[in-house]
């Protein structure tokens, strides 16, 4: 049986299909809610989309420039939005704030609901908050911005009266909020990205501060669809994960970057947290692809194939799709561990790769199917 016909039916393993691949998606057609991707690099994400049955993706932040000059805000995102212009049943964008603004504009804040509403006039299928906000982005007095400034107000609602959902990435992984050292179980990633390290707190609030700041604006904007990215920045405390989804019915979470996270917990506790909050996963990988390299969840920076791209989402289908235990997770610069699957039914594995994403964007407005 080839990858279009897959069956959960006694599937225990990743077995091969009469193709020659390995494990692919159920239900076959996947919307993949989080990938990033620069103007010059759309054919080659279409390639890896196609090779993946990934009909749909998300960028889920507009970013334009080169390797050495990556950039976010305005411009970037009218490059992108250009560059997906053929491609609008394949490809959304989300609009990005870019936060040095506010620390060079006085008057930053008064113009940032119009500028959301242009980039929405101009094809913004939503607006994605970088992590930035909270831990980096000033104002022009140096103050730091928190998440729940009364300034930002204005957007939120601007983004309810357009109808549009909005992205939080807030924090990092837990680790990134320890010490800066060997003995950090993330530490091969924080070498490789040491600005990723926001352990001094003179500099940074603790997690678990602007996980309260997010959850006021969650609360006092009820009438927008907000998705906590990365299980909500919070993947190794699914529990508090599920008490905030329990709280919140505007709240969604994506699974980007996470996988080697989520499969530490044991499989019976994962398996009840996608089964419990089914209509509330939507799946993305946080796949990038840069001008000159590609990044698969964390870095580093590299020139995969399609086979490793196609090795990187099967590991994805791997653990959602069957009952395996310790196996490789898709990113191991993110953490030296093994994962165990968790077997999702069928129904679970349908709303999490399509049908979450597709009723959570209004995606039949662009014809994807």
């Amino acid at each position: 049986m080839g990858a279009a016909g897959l069956s959960l039916s006694g599937m225990t393993g990743c077995g091969t299909g009469t193709s020659g691949r390995g494990i692919g998606p159920v239900g076959v057609k996947v919307i993949d809610a989080h990938i990033h991707a620069t103007p010059g690099r759309i054919g080659r994400t279409l390639e890896i989309m196609d090779d993946n049955n990934i009909r749909y993706a998300l960028l889920i932040a507009s970013i334009s420039g080169t390797d050495d000059n990556l950039y976010v805000g305005d411009k970037a995102f009218y490059e992108l939005i250009e560059a997906i212009r053929p491609y609008r049943n394949r490809l959304g964008v989300h609009y990005t704030y870019d936060w040095t603004l506010a620390e060079t504009d006085p008057d930053f804040f008064s113009k940032a609901p119009d500028m959301l509403e242009k980039a929405v006039n101009a094809g913004a299928i939503a607006l994605k908050n970088l992590k930035d906000l909270g831990l980096n982005a000033r104002d022009t007095e140096g103050r730091l911005i928190a998440i729940d400034d009364p300034r930002l107000f204005p957007i939120w609602e601007r983004a309810e009266k357009l109808g549009i959902s909005v992205a939080f990435h807030v924090g990092d992984p837990v680790a990134f909020f320890q010490p800066w050292e060997p003995g950090n179980e993330r530490w091969d990633e924080l070498k490789l990205h040491p600005e990723w390290s926001f352990a001094d707190r003179s500099k940074y609030p603790p997690l678990e501060t602007l996980f309260e700041q997010v959850k006021n604006v969650y609360r006092k904007f009820s009438g927008v669809r907000f998705v906590g990215v990365h299980v909500a920045g919070y993947s190794e405390n699914i529990k508090a994960v599920g008490s905030w989804l329990d709280e919140l019915p505007n709240l969604s979470i994506d699974t980007a970057a996470r996988i080697g996270e989520l499969g530490r917990h044991p499989a019976a506790d994962g398996h009840d947290f996608f089964t419990k909050y089914h209509d509330r996963i939507m799946f993305g990988t946080d796949l990038a692809f840069w001008p000159d390299c590609d990044v698969q969840g964390a870095g580093p920076c590299e020139n995969f194939s399609t086979e490793e791209h196609r090795k990187f989402y099967e590991i994805h289908w791997r653990y959602f799709q069957t009952d395996d235990r310790q196996f490789d997770h898709p990113t191991p610069i993110q953490g030296n561990w093994k994962i165990d699957g968790i077997r999702l039914d069928e129904k679970t594995l349908r709303e999490l790769y399509w049908d979450n994403a597709y009723r959570f964007y209004d995606l039949g407005r662009f014809n994807v199917s």
